[in-house]
């Protein structure tokens, strides 16, 4: 049992040591289960509709589909894109986050991209990768508030952006990238915190840019994920992007205290089979099908398509971890990551009475947002 009071917990556990002020108010799972809000520190959009939309209606939308599955808080992600319509959907996101934040909190933004390697852009839109340069990220985190900003750490000019972003307390991500193992431990050094969706879009022993030479089997990014303690990332478990075996060695060899489940769900989230943009409506098109987002050639995956509870249950039903684990990667872990740990990501006394009532499969019955019950 949860008792809440004035939006924050009061109390969490079992109703025997329950306590009710006059002003108090609880919430009981009956018979189901209890969880925090969950955190989702990568998202792009869901129902149609994208942060890079750049509408407060817009970013309404994408909370008010996100928290029937359970988000209570996200990191509205960005897109590889002109400078002006990442500067727009910034305003978008902070006017949003300005009024009562009905359907989940904005925590800082994710800004992905522009700054990566050409050949690991994915689905962004190749025109607008380019190298850091410091007259435009200036202007990006002084738009802000950002909580991250995903880059490829190898970019003349990187190090300056990494150094800022620590400076500020705003993590530097590596992602769609060509890193290799030490230039991923220099990046550490400058400020490095995070790598974003692992696997995808990175270099790895067996597929880095030193292939073909007399030595081509040098550690990557992903070898750098688990031999770093002092870096965290994240998985798409939608069980497209990784398989089984790729999610149960993740979880054994780093954990699930520095692994978060993301979704970075795309607009075609909630919606029918077709054809949607990534990112800006100018954007590259995905082509969903049987719930897999598809650059049309078919070549790669362009986001996911996927809710926070569904990869909970997929996570949990391909690792056989314990539920608890995997609840625990989309809350508290994705809190800690971005730095608000303190104030949600579990169901302690003080915290934000972020709540979500599901039942043993993990199917959303309820959410409470500050105490108060979503429509």
């Amino acid at each position: 049992m949860v008792v809440t009071r004035g939006g924050r917990i009061a109390y969490a556990g079992p109703r025997a040591g329950a306590e009710f002020p006059p002003d108090a108010e609880r919430v009981d799972a009956g018979g189901g289960l209890l969880a925090p809000g969950f955190v989702d520190i990568h998202i792009h959009g869901g129902d149609g509709s994208d942060f890079m939309d750049a509408t407060v209606d817009d970013v309404a939308k994408v909370f008010r589909y996100h928290l029937r599955h359970g988000t209570t808080s996200m990191c509205p992600t960005t897109a590889t894109a002109p400078i002006e319509e990442i500067l727009a959907s910034l305003e978008a996101i902070a006017s949003y986050r300005s009024g009562p934040q009905a359907y989940g909190r904005a925590l800082g933004a994710h800004i992905e991209g522009p700054y990566l390697t050409m050949s690991k852009r994915g689905c962004h839109l190749p025109e607008f990768v380019r190298n850091p340069e410091p007259r435009e990220w200036m202007s990006i985190l002084e738009r802000g508030p950002v909580a991250s900003m995903t880059l490829a750490p190898e970019l003349p000019g990187a190090r300056q952006l990494i150094e800022e972003l620590h400076r500020r307390g705003a993590n530097a991500n590596a992602g769609h990238s060509e890193a290799l193992f030490h230039e991923m431990q220099e990046a550490a050094g400058w400020g490095l915190t995070h790598v974003t969706h692992l696997y995808c879009a990175m270099t790895d022993a067996m597929n880095n840019r030193w292939r073909g030479t007399p030595n081509p089997r040098v550690a990557g990014m992903v070898e750098a994920v688990y031999l770093d303690d002092r870096l965290s990332s994240e998985l798409i478990t939608d069980g497209k992007h990784l398989s089984r075996e790729m999610l149960q060695l993740a979880l054994r060899v780093k954990g699930y205290e520095k692994l978060a489940i993301v979704t970075d769900a795309m607009r075609g989230a909630g919606m029918p089979d077709g054809e949607y943009a990534f990112g800006p409506r100018h954007g590259m098109i995905a082509v969903v099908r049987d719930r897999e987002a598809r650059i049309p050639d078919g070549t790669a995956l362009a986001s996911s398509v996927y809710a926070m509870d569904e990869m909970i249950r997929t996570f949990r039903d391909l690792t056989s971890c314990p539920l608890w684990q995997a609840i625990r990667m989309a809350s508290l872990t994705p809190a800690e990551i971005v730095g608000v740990a303190d104030d949600i990501g579990s169901l302690e006394a003080g915290k934000r009475a972020d709540i979500v009532i599901c039942d043993m499969d993990l199917i959303v019955k309820a959410v409470y947002l500050g105490g108060v019950a979503a429509e």
